[in-house]
């Protein structure tokens, strides 16, 4: 385990290096400090062995400290993090292990750090097992960078938007004015929506470039393209449908799995106008296999593995007629008179409620069959 500690007298620069490291299973941030003074008086008993120090400090220069660190310690390995290029020859003659100028870019700090371990252990720090960054859009909108628990984040909701926009019409070019009129409608002047749509397309390819997300946007002539090359529920639910649709027979575990992907509306609650049809075309889609899957159930006499997926399906899209009537047959199959009756008590309130409409006359048949 390498010991670290961090130094910087501004606090949201010492926060970034924080993070950053902190993120690594192979190392240890043992202090963070705002003053030089602080970390001499410390040193002995924090025994690190990397160092980050700011050059340009007001009480005392970086170079002079990184001296007399590697006098009270001669072992410890400093590196510099400033935003001054012209310190570089400097940094080396203190024998610096190296420099890095803010901003950091997270990929250099972690191979400064990969050759410290490399070099104090004989070997390259290993590997786990690496997570593939990720799109999620059902239920939400979150991206997520290789191996990270947070999602990244656009710096302007229209960033991330345009970002959406295309990876819904990936694959094929879309003229700007097309964007901007789906993105801007307010925007009636077309300098103030041209200046707009650029200012987003570089804040999102720099959101995109700095987090290693693997989708490739091109343009041309006044058109822009996007290709999804990272792992995207959408994308995959996408792909799933149009294979199930080809097979004559129905796959219980590939029905499964596609349906398994839908967790609630495209994008969430994120408020896309332009998104709407393409919404429920998800829905349509999910509750179309959904059914076909608990009917092959059926067939199969797993009834309760029918309940689960209806059950699911009716979460999300509650005024299914087709899945209610399938799951009031599912209980009928399973004698289960109690569940026959509490679920369409529930789905006459809720229909009477919501929609203000009395049940499909195939339901409320049903329902005095069994009575």
């Amino acid at each position: 385990m390498l010991r670290i500690v961090l130094l910087d007298d501004e606090k949201p620069a010492l926060n970034v290096l924080n993070k950053v490291i902190g993120g690594r299973d192979d190392v240890q941030v043992v202090g963070a400090y705002m003053d030089p003074s602080e970390l001499l008086k410390d040193i002995k008993g924090l025994r690190p062995d990397l160092v980050f120090l700011d050059i340009e400090m007001p009480e005392m220069n970086g170079l002079e400290l990184a001296a007399r660190l590697l006098e009270l310690q001669e072992d410890i390995e400093v590196v510099f993090v400033t935003a001054y290029r012209e310190y570089a020859l400097e940094a080396f003659g203190v024998n610096a292990l190296d420099y890095l100028l803010k901003p950091v870019v997270p990929d250099l700090l972690h191979r400064t750090i990969d050759r410290v371990l490399k070099r104090r252990t004989g070997t390259a720090p290993a590997k786990a097992a690496t997570a593939a960054s990720r799109i999620v859009c059902f239920g939400g909108f979150e991206i997520y960078k290789a191996d990270h628990a947070e999602p990244i984040r656009f710096p302007t909701a229209k960033a991330e938007e345009l970002f959406a926009y295309l990876l819904v019409h990936r694959n094929m070019y879309i003229s700007k004015w097309t964007l901007c009129d789906s993105l801007w409608p307010e925007v009636h002047s077309p300098e103030k929506s041209d200046h707009n749509l650029h200012t987003a397309v570089y804040r999102m390819k720099k959101t995109l470039r700095d987090t290693g997300i693997g989708v490739r946007i091109s343009s041309q002539r006044g058109s822009y393209r996007m290709e999804c090359e990272d792992i995207c529920d959408y994308v995959m639910f996408e792909q799933a449908v149009t294979h199930t649709l080809k097979m004559d027979n129905g796959n219980i575990e590939a029905l499964t799995k596609a349906v398994q992907l839908y967790k609630g509306s495209l994008f969430g609650n994120r408020d896309y106008p332009w998104c709407e049809a393409e919404r429920e075309r998800m829905s349509r889609y999910f509750a179309s296999l959904s059914k076909k899957l608990a009917k092959l159930h059926l067939e199969k006499r797993q009834y309760h593995e029918a309940v689960e997926v209806l059950q699911s399906v009716l979460s999300y899209v509650p005024f299914d007629g087709e899945a209610h009537e399938i799951l009031l047959r599912t209980y009928i199959h399973l004698h289960d008179r109690t569940a026959f009756f509490a679920h369409y008590e529930k789905m006459e309130k809720s229909f009477k409620g919501e929609l203000g409409v009395e049940l499909p006359e195939v339901l409320r048949q049903l329902y005095a069959d069994l009575l």
